[in-house]
């Protein structure tokens, strides 16, 4: 990801892109206020919903805002790009574009940390681990707005075969989101690649892949179910998605637009926490209706993914920070 002293081709590409949607750079917040979604308008993607109720909120208190969605502003490096240097207000992406300025961040998808959606946002809320990685993101013209959730747990697709032990997953080829979801898969002995979400569908269809970890959510969304007959309800972890704003819009915002802003996203935020848990619990019906086969592991078979799972924790949290989030989940988990 670039820094904000980035060079003049990337300035320029981001400038005809903007030209290109007759979208100019407003100085101010009169302006219309864009937000960047890269699913479609659906009610099953938590980005569409957070972004459609956001700009609503800010519509409805003077300040004009619209969603371009289906990644309509380009793609999360894109979106970045255009927010570190101001040429777009308020952009939803996924947590590897944290990562790359603060790794910290991993520590709330790390696996089996946390015990339930509901866990992991307390312990974004109770903690100051949130507003740590937000003074980071603040130094690249970055500022998190909110980690918004996406439905259920993270469990295990694919197209081949039930998986109902750590042993079933050393046949297949899962794709990861980055680097550290492949030495994931690596303790239970299974094989990764890292392939961009816009090429999963392609490369499930020609088998380069055999399935994903994701909330069940996703593959509704992107219409991938009947690719993937095969899900284990493994509770991985919890998915979140970040929701970040230009810094230096938000810091030339008057007293009271910034207000707004602020109580927009709060509202936003909210109604996020309340549709994550609706989503979540629609998404297995969802998928039966589609011919999904659900594996729900034992006790035993689960113990056996959490002891496998966690030996992967150092090569995905930086060291120093892992008793961190071990402190913050024991601190916000509920007895």
């Amino acid at each position: 990801m670039k820094t904000r002293k980035t060079n003049q081709l990337a300035v320029a590409v981001a400038g005809v892109l903007a030209a290109g949607l007759s979208l100019a750079s407003p100085p101010a917040a009169a302006a219309e206020i864009r937000i960047a979604v890269g699913c479609p308008p659906v009610k099953a993607c938590g980005d569409w919903v957070y972004g459609d109720d956001l700009a609503k909120q800010l519509t409805a208190k003077g300040l004009p805002a619209k969603v371009f969605h289906s990644g309509a502003l380009g793609k999360d490096p894109e979106v970045i790009d255009q927010l570190s240097q101001g040429l777009l207000q308020f952009g939803l992406t996924n947590f590897v574009m944290v990562k790359q300025v603060d790794p910290t961040v991993v520590g709330f998808i790390a696996p089996y940390m946390f015990d339930s959606n509901e866990h992991m946002f307390r312990a974004m809320a109770e903690t100051d681990i949130v507003k740590g990685v937000d003074a980071n993101l603040q130094k690249q013209g970055l500022k998190l707005a909110a980690f918004i959730g996406v439905g259920g747990a993270v469990g295990i697709f694919n197209t081949k075969h039930p998986v109902k032990t750590v042993a079933d997953t050393r046949d297949l080829r899962l794709r990861g989101i980055d680097r550290s979801q492949i030495e994931l898969f690596k303790t239970w002995g299974a094989k990764g690649v890292v392939v961009d979400m816009t090429e999963v569908t392609t490369s499930l269809q020609k088998g380069l892949i055999h399935g994903y970890i994701n909330p069940p959510i996703v593959p509704i969304i992107f219409k991938q179910l009947s690719l993937m007959k095969h899900y284990t309800n493994a509770e991985i972890a919890y998915g979140f998605r970040s929701a970040l704003m230009s810094n230096d819009w938000y810091k030339k915002l008057s007293a009271d637009d910034r207000k707004k802003v602020d109580e927009a996203v709060a509202y936003a935020t909210k109604r996020n926490r309340a549709w994550t848990e609706a989503a979540a619990k629609q998404e297995v019906a969802l998928m039966k209706k589609n011919g999904v086969q659900i594996v729900n592991l034992t006790p035993e078979a689960r113990a056996a993914f959490v002891e496998a799972s966690k030996k992967s924790w150092p090569a995905m949290i930086p060291k120093d920070k892992i008793q961190m989030f071990v402190d913050a989940a024991a601190k916000t988990r509920k007895k």
